[in-house]
């Protein structure tokens, strides 16, 4: 009898664990491609991770897979996944984002249906639709929606009929309407505010130029900045200048300094701290613009900033951590400004769109909707630099106007159609 004796390798723990997309944006309630795991050193014998899964997904504690249908939209979030034997573990982390498509329902349709007009929310949370160009041409009708009833109602009319303005509410609750132009193209001077608790329009300064398709920012000191703009009548010109209201006083301002580039139809935001505002494109005498600007809002100082995409109308919005998302008509481009590198990155979305609306959700996405002859819409995810389908509107429309609801909702309100005209109808986005 022969006695054989086999010496077994020792055990040894697993030295790596990789997936194939470390870094992931799901759709809510669409099934994910399985998110594989690849491992070196010793057999695993279990994996496990932590915290839990998005709700819906789940790991295939023998192969690590990582499959399922999530079920809910979710920020980006870190999961830590350990594979294990008796001798030891290796451990890396997958990063996951849950994205939605969102739907679109049917309300309330507005008084006077219009394009190019503001879409104001109020601190009481109803919203404020102003001006505009209707079927009668431009207009000074304005109407309140009120989501608590799902209910649009005819304020009374500004003082002014304008259409290219702005409507900036200030830290008192009013609304500082200004800028535009009339039926005649002329430029509107005299700005006007809203009282919601009275329901009045009252006279406030006249700026000292005529601004259609300027920009606006209220301030952290309550002052509203004004910058470029263009009037049409007798000749086609472009502001090169700032304007600074003061509610204390309703008087106009011009700002020391002058922007670098004159320009209409741009994109303006605020910069964290208050300091500056970003100046986006927009068109001239001499075309396309095709910088930027950070503007400081004491009107001392302005520097010029190249952008890779022109276009007409540019759109924008702030982001949660700061930085500004921007684009313009004819494009499939975005464009995204980092404050504190003064450096931009670029994303693509699906469809060139013409006059659609661009808005910030409460949970840090950014909706793209309509525009051209489009019913469609598509979502930014800031955390991927990706973009994503969303439900279709139930209607066409561009140069229409939306805005974020208090609970998070999107209203998007009238436009214009090009075979059916003016678009009576608003609709909600549902995120």
């Amino acid at each position: 009898m022969t006695l054989q004796l086999e010496v077994q390798p020792a055990l040894v723990g697993p030295a790596s664990v990789v997936y194939s997309t470390p870094t992931v944006l799901y759709v809510a309630t669409e099934a994910i491609v399985p998110n594989t795991a690849q491992t070196t050193g010793g057999p695993v014998a279990t994996f496990t991770v932590a915290p839990a899964l998005p709700a819906g997904l789940s790991l295939n504690a023998q192969t690590g897979a990582i499959t399922g249908t999530p079920a809910a939209l979710q920020s980006l979030a870190t999961y830590t996944v350990t594979a294990s034997n008796a001798a030891g573990s290796a451990q890396t982390q997958v990063r996951i984002a849950v994205t939605a498509r969102g739907s679109w329902v049917s309300t309330a349709t507005v008084p006077d249906a219009r394009h190019y007009f503001a879409l104001t929310r109020l601190p009481n949370g109803k919203v404020l639709a102003s001006g505009g160009f209707t079927a009668g041409g431009v207009t000074n009708s304005a109407a309140l929606y009120d989501p608590a009833s799902n209910t649009w109602t005819a304020t009374a009319s500004m003082l002014y009929a304008r259409n290219g303005h702005s409507a900036t509410v200030l830290q008192d609750g009013k609304v500082l309407v200004a800028g535009g132009s009339d039926s005649a193209r002329a430029g509107v001077l005299p700005a006007e505010i809203y009282d919601p608790a009275a329901n009045t329009w009252t006279v406030t300064g006249s700026m000292a130029e005529e601004r259609e398709w300027h920009s606006a920012a209220l301030l952290p000191n309550g002052k509203v900045l004004v910058v470029g703009g263009y009037n049409s009548e007798p000749s086609l010109t472009f502001s090169q200048t700032a304007e600074l209201y003061d509610p204390a006083t309703g008087v106009w301002t011009i700002a020391a300094t002058p922007l670098a580039t004159a320009r209409g139809q741009h994109a303006m935001e605020l910069l964290p701290g208050g300091n500056a505002v970003l100046v986006i494109g927009g068109v001239n005498r001499q075309g396309f613009v095709n910088t930027a600007e950070v503007f400081a809002v004491d009107g001392s100082s302005t520097t010029s900033i190249p952008i890779s995409i022109i276009g007409n109308l540019f759109r924008s919005a702030l982001l949660a951590d700061g930085s500004v998302l921007a684009l313009a008509d004819g494009s499939t481009t975005a464009l995204r400004f980092h404050p504190a590198t003064s450096t931009w990155t670029t994303s693509t979305f699906s469809t060139s769109r013409s006059l659609p609306t661009l808005t910030a959700l409460a949970d840090g996405r950014v909706l793209l909707a309509g525009g051209s002859s489009l019913n469609t819409a598509e979502v930014f995810n800031p955390d991927f630099d990706v973009w994503t389908t969303a439900g279709p509107m139930a209607n066409v429309r561009r140069a229409a106007s939306a805005v974020l609801l208090d609970d998070g909702r999107v209203l998007a309100v009238s436009g214009f159609s090009n075979t059916a005209g003016e678009v009576d109808a608003s609709e909600i986005y549902l995120p």
